[in-house]
């Protein structure tokens, strides 16, 4: 009996180790992303902080997040195959609201970004009423819960991430660090289609910062190589 437990503890052990390698090794196949918001416009001080409260020191490197903010996501994704696979959560967001879950490819306005997938945040309730987009139930009651998000998707985006055309494709002083940011970004704000009327690609077309959700760090994705078309 004695032998058979050492047995188990070693075989448990063992596949732990198996684990930990897997990942070190870049063989795990799944990865996981937490993204934050990382403005806040009564973050006022104009030495540190923009007029839409995100930071203005170190704009090549990350930016902070700020604990104190309720809004937040979490990103499931596989590392490598022919179709970028995922599964987004998100929290605390504005109620009612049409999000995007997007590859922003840096400089501005992030020309041939990616749109992963879309979805609206529930409705806000209090005391199991559902509220409309103010937040109250007529009563003077502003508190609500709401805002949650749910995306899945599996797309071909035809490129590794990230991609060529990336400035983050090649390490950047200071931070040096290479990979793919992944945003949420409000829906009205992004134009996820070509636009052959003026020859325009998917870029982003407004800036709303507070509202998004922004990577807590940059990710790689492996996309296998695309094959010649034939002439």
């Amino acid at each position: 009996m004695k032998k058979l437990v050492i047995l188990m503890i070693a075989m448990i052990f063992l596949l732990v180790a198996s684990n930990v390698m897997a990942d070190q090794t870049g063989e795990a196949k799944v990865g996981r992303l937490f993204l934050f918001q990382k403005c806040d416009e009564s973050l006022t001080d104009p030495a540190i902080y923009d007029s839409f409260g995100c930071p203005i020191v170190g704009l090549n490197g990350p930016w902070p997040i700020f604990p104190d903010n309720g809004m937040w996501g979490r990103l499931n994704y596989n590392l490598r195959g022919d179709t970028f696979k995922f599964s987004f959560s998100g929290r605390g967001l504005p109620p009612e609201t049409d999000y995007t879950l997007i590859y922003y490819p840096d400089q501005w306005p992030g020309n041939n970004l990616i749109c992963l997938g879309s979805g609206t945040t529930t409705p806000a309730w209090s005391k199991g009423k559902h509220l409309g987009k103010s937040g109250h139930d007529g009563h003077g009651d502003s508190k609500h819960k709401g805002g949650n998000l749910n995306i899945h998707g599996d797309v071909e985006i035809g490129t590794s991430l990230p991609a060529r055309y990336d400035a983050n494709f090649n390490p950047i002083d200071p931070s040096g660090a290479v990979g793919a940011k992944i945003w949420l970004v409000l829906s009205e704000d992004v134009q996820c289609e070509p636009n052959p009327s003026d020859s325009s690609v998917p870029h982003m077309l407004n800036w709303k910062p507070t509202e998004y959700l922004f990577e807590y760090n940059l990710i790689v994705f492996e996309h296998p190589p695309v094959a010649p078309v034939p002439q």
